[in-house]
């Protein structure tokens, strides 16, 4: 059922008549529809469609790093419990202790 769409031969400056404009719109109204029922399709049958996934920004031109970024400059890691002082140490020995 998956079939290729035919793609359209261009269209002369000459040829475009409002009844063609009209014709393509319709074309393109009903392409958008014919996948909105198709997801509809896909979605009442708990079926999954390829996940649309959007085009890559690899391509356009990014502004050098600067290293001005907002980014947390972390330090060396240290013990937590190093500033805390031992007042008194106590042992307890527990209330009810059953021998097995």
């Amino acid at each position: 059922m998956n079939s290729v769409k035919p793609p359209l031969p261009p269209i002369s400056d000459a040829d475009c008549t409002p009844l063609v404009d009209a014709l393509l719109k319709l074309l393109q109204w009903q392409s958008d529809r014919i996948e909105q029922l198709e997801d509809d399709i896909h979605r009442l049958n708990k079926q999954t469609r390829k996940p649309k996934f959007k085009s890559s920004k690899m391509d356009q031109q990014t502004e050098p790093d600067d290293g001005s970024r907002n980014e947390k400059k972390k330090g060396p890691k240290r013990s937590k419990t190093q500033h805390l002082t031992i007042h008194e140490e106590r042992i307890i020995q527990p209330a009810n202790l059953s021998e097995n």
